[in-house]
């Protein structure tokens, strides 16, 4: 009687701890089954061993610092103008892969040419579909640029495109701003005194100079004659040449009255 009347409860006890066994039983998930299976995006996580495998595919040879706290890959690449050299960055908790040319030219602040250059450098900007210049006023270094977002990855063809585009981009732009980092300074034109001649304008006005004498020499040729000089055109003689011309033989040559008579 007694056995009859507990045994539903004791059928439901033993059902729950049954249950409750079967709950415990079971780990969790993330401790059951590895990583790989319980985050299906770790198959597209971009690691240090990632960039190096594309590396090794490129045949390149490199130098890695995993020393640091974002490990850092270092290449020496070889260009037509010039030598440069390529960083990688691999900032896995951040998700992002920066890829650089490392100190492509120095500017300093203080450098007379720096805001042409530093414009010259926005013009470019504007121009590139991939990377961008970089300028860093505490040590004046220019570099040239590019970060993937390896959220969902990051393919091989990609990261050969853009690696190689990079640097071509800066073989190519490296003359032209080297030649205005270099480009003489400008200086600002002083006022000069009236009636001096500007800085240059010498060389530019030497031979009309040479030539200014002549002019002067031409206009003194033919100078007007005097009116001493001239002789008359047709017109009367002036005062002084009618009281010179001799006086009329007959008042000095004439006989008197007295030698007539006696004739």
């Amino acid at each position: 009687m007694t056995i009859t009347r507990y045994l539903p409860i004791i059928v439901a006890l033993l059902m729950s701890g049954a249950v409750w066994a079967q709950e415990g039983a079971a780990p969790p998930a993330s401790e059951e089954l590895p990583a790989e299976e319980t985050q299906p995006v770790a198959k597209d996580r971009v690691t240090v061993q990632t960039i190096t495998s594309y590396l090794d595919r490129m045949n390149y040879v490199y130098k890695l610092d995993k020393s640091v706290k974002v490990p850092e890959i270092e290449l020496l690449m070889r260009g037509d103008n010039a030598n440069y050299q390529l960083r990688i960055f691999i900032d896995d908790p951040r998700k992002v892969v920066y890829m650089c040319i490392n100190r492509l030219m120095t500017i300093p602040d203080s450098h007379p040419r720096k805001s042409a250059v530093l414009q010259r450098l926005m013009e470019l900007n504007w121009e590139l579909l991939i990377g961008k210049y970089e300028w860093d006023k505490s040590d004046g270094e220019a570099r040239l640029s590019y970060t993937f977002s390896t959220e969902n990855g990051l393919g091989y063809e990609a990261f050969v495109a853009c690696f190689q585009l990079l640097v071509l981009t800066a073989d190519r732009d490296y003359p032209k701003l080297m030649r205005l980092i270099w480009a003489p300074e400008e200086k600002p034109a002083e006022p000069l005194p009236v009636g001096t001649p500007e800085e240059g304008a010498k060389e530019k006005v030497t031979a009309p100079k040479e030539e200014t004498p002549a002019k002067e020499e031409a206009l003194s040729k033919p100078e007007a004659p005097t009116k001493e000089e001239a002789p008359p055109k047709g017109e009367a003689p002036s005062k002084e040449e009618t009281v010179a011309e001799p006086e009329a033989p007959a008042q000095e040559e004439a006989p008197s009255g007295q030698e007539t008579e006696a004739e």
